[in-house]
């Protein structure tokens, strides 16, 4: 055990062996890489040396998403500077971001700084203050590159509402973009209707009725202006979209319009809901008229499921239409599938599992990616079916854009493949996850390649790249935010700026913006949204800054350990709190950090836990040393437990083997994990880890790699 006492900073770190490593994990480790499965550990895809690895990656390289380069208006540009006072752009910002528009007009007198005006103005539309339409589009007028465009957008239609604008001005304002929001919505109705074109003004108020979340004045106004357009059906609609969002309020006024046979579904499915013991009474009660109803079915599957009859409940998904419409929310109804089938799974009922899983009618991209793969897995593990998994898969792939999807994706199609005896189509498929290293799937791919680090990429500024970047208004303001302590408001920037930039160099260069202000979360924020779009920025991606020097108490653990947390569980925000009550850079709930610093003699102060980073830090790393202890060293175990607790671990290990042992498949027992929330986070720390692991190892080493000095915290 290292002696205690020494200061915590990135630069001393504690390597663990690769064996000790395998052990830690839960499943081998070889060259700082998650292993094989476990049916596969003695052997690895045949690939020969690196070079050649690296070789063959070049055709995979052709098949995956190219950057998703951003369409919208450019980014404006600087202007001349002008007078600007610190102390006066600091008190404007404080009160505009408080809604204080007065008090926000007052203060600013005298500042004819053009960005620092725009800055200030930005924050005031911003807040939801009412500005009144004009200003907000003389806003748009000087500066139409604006980040954060949308939200600005948003907040002009809800003017025209509240400002009573004319209908030509109306139509006017919508001639070229169709309304976004329930104000621009409602406004252009009324606009269409006032000029006679009713039904087009109908399709508009119909829309937003029923997809729209409005209060009731909201409601009882488009009540007012459009009395017979809205029948039974939109408001049983409405009733259904706002009992999944949990409105159930606004569900009940719908449900009163729908009628009585709705008011009697609605309190069943809230009975439901809230696991009440009248739930079965009131389902029983519900009128024969509205039994063949979707929400009906979603009710009683729903309840079956808690009442542990996993198979009645399927059976009722079996009777469900496919068609997303008539199930109003198919996003909710693939959550609801997918545990039906994970439950299914636990029983020993995988064909009933598959079969849940592939009736989907989910139509986002990420559940329909989910719901593809549980498909694909269940079949490929559960029934030994890789021709049936590798379909299944093989849609995954088309829908998978960013990162995590595509390399998911693409190594459970080389898994099938591999299943299926196909052994130059898995090693295809695992070059094609293997290029999205910074992921876990990737990283899983690479190793079964025999890959021994990591591809990070990062593009690099020339000055050319510099003076655009400098050159544009929105970067000039965000070095005004950070001059009046408002990294928060500077966050904001950084992030919709990078979702703009399609020039790596320019990407780069506004991450070394953030890296010039010891801001990791700005930088954090422009790493992740530009790998997100396919740009090569990972070590902006995994910023090794954000952490501050700390005492450790107990068993010292691995930098990147810390880093990975830090990074999942706040993105490096010191100051958060869940809504759980997590706080700080650790996310440490209080009776946690408490009972860690009383195990480790540490004095207690709960406000220290958002104030103090390296205080948040001090703890949360001794209580990762305390799971490590529990758990004899595995990662996988650790990171579950961080999240979901060990009570719930231990009961997944009763349920799914342990993974530390040979013979249980560490990557189908984190799949297997039954909290989404626990599953996803495993993953996600254990690719930050690996990460960092490498980061930190090429910065020990004298930054030999590619990893900027600047970089480097304190």
């Amino acid at each position: 055990m290292p002696a205690r006492g020494r200061s915590f900073t990135p630069e001393k770190i504690t390597m663990i062996p690769m064996r000790r490593l395998a052990r830690l994990m839960g499943c081998a480790v070889v060259g700082g890489l998650l292993a094989a499965p476990a049916e596969a550990r003695s052997r690895h895809v045949e690939t020969g040396d690196a070079e050649s690895l690296e070789a063959r990656t070049v055709e995979a390289r052709l098949i995956g998403p190219a950057p998703r380069e951003d369409r919208r208006p450019a980014l404006d540009p600087a202007k001349p500077l002008g007078n600007l006072d610190l102390d006066r752009l600091k008190t404007a910002l404080d009160h505009y971001r408080k809604g204080r528009i007065a008090e926000g007009d007052k203060a600013r007198e005298g500042i004819d700084d053009p960005t620092a005006r725009a800055l200030m103005e930005w924050v005031a539309i911003r807040s939801g203050a009412a500005l009144g339409h004009a200003r907000i589009m003389a806003f748009l007028g000087e500066n139409p590159g604006w980040p954060t465009g949308a939200l600005i957008r948003r907040r002009a239609e809800e003017s025209l509402l509240s400002d009573r604008r004319s209908p030509a001005a109306i139509r006017a304002f919508f001639k070229d973009a169709a309304p976004v929001s329930p104000p621009g919505k409602l406004a252009l109705a009324l606009a269409l209707k006032a000029e006679g074109e009713e039904a087009r003004a109908a399709e508009l108020v119909r829309e937003t009725w029923r997809n729209d979340a409005t209060g009731a004045s909201f409601e009882d106004k488009v009540l007012e202006n459009f009395p017979g357009v809205l029948g039974r059906d939109d408001h049983r609609v409405r009733m259904e979209r706002h009992v999944f969002r949990s409105s159930w309020e606004t569900a009940a006024r719908a449900a009163a319009r729908a009628g009585p046979d709705y008011v009697a579904l609605l309190k069943a499915r809230r009975a439901v809901a809230a696991q009440a013991k009248k739930a079965g009474a009131l389902l029983a009660a519900v009128p024969p008229s509205v039994r063949g109803d979707p929400s009906f079915l979603f009710a009683r599957a729903h309840n079956l499921r808690r009442a542990d009859k996993y198979k009645e409940a399927a059976g009722i998904l079996a009777t469900v239409p496919r068609d997303p419409d008539a199930l109003v929310d198919p996003e909710a109804w693939w959550v609801e599938r997918r545990m039906i089938a994970r439950e299914l799974l636990d029983i020993g009922e995988p064909r009933a599992a598959y079969e849940v899983a592939r009736g989907h009618a989910a139509r986002s991209d990420v559940n329909r990616i989910d719901a593809e793969f549980h498909a694909g897995w269940i079949a490929l593990r559960f029934l030994n079916e890789p021709e049936t998994a590798a379909a299944h898969f093989a849609v995954a792939s088309t829908i998978a854009e960013t990162p995590i999807s595509v390399a998911r994706a693409a190594y459970w199609q080389g898994r099938a493949a591999e299943a299926a005896g196909r052994a130059a189509e898995a090693r295809w498929f695992y070059e094609r996850a293997a290029l999205r290293g910074i992921t876990y799937y990737g990283q899983l791919a690479r190793h079964k390649l025999g890959g021994t680090t990591l591809p990070l990429r990062n593009a690099q500024a020339d000055e050319a790249a510099r003076r655009e970047v400098e050159g544009l208004a929105a970067v000039q303001a965000i070095r005004l935010l950070y001059m009046a302590d408002a990294p928060d408001l500077a966050l904001t920037l950084h992030a919709d700026i990078a979702g703009r930039l399609n020039d790596p160099r320019q990407l780069d260069a506004l991450g070394d913006l953030a890296v010039s202000h010891k801001d990791a979360r700005g930088l954090l924020a422009v790493g992740k949204t530009a790998v997100q779009r396919g740009y090569p920025l990972d070590l902006h991606a995994y910023p090794t800054l954000g952490i501050p020097a700390f005492q450790p108490v107990g068993a010292r653990v691995e930098a990147a350990m810390v880093y990975a947390i830090a990074r999942q569980e706040s993105a490096f925000h010191p100051a958060a709190v869940s809504q759980a009550g997590a706080r700080g850079l650790m996310q440490l709930m209080p009776d946690t950090a408490r009972r860690t610093a009383q195990r480790f003699k540490v004095g207690f102060e709960a406000d220290r836990l958002t104030s103090d980073p390296a205080y948040n830090a001090k703890l949360g790393s001794a209580h990762l040393s305390e799971l490590m202890e529990d758990w004899k060293g595995s990662l996988i175990l650790t990171f579950a437990s961080y999240n979901a607790g060990g009570g719930n671990v231990a009961r997944w290990i009763k349920a799914y083997g342990d993974p530390r042992r040979m013979d249980v498949d560490e990557v189908d027992w984190v799949e297997r994990i039954p909290f989404t929330e626990t599953r996803n986070y495993v993953q996600r720390v254990m690719e930050n880890f690996l990460v960092y692991r490498q980061r930190l190892q090429e910065r020990a080493a004298e930054s030999e790699g590619p990893v900027k000095a600047a970089e480097v915290a304190p």
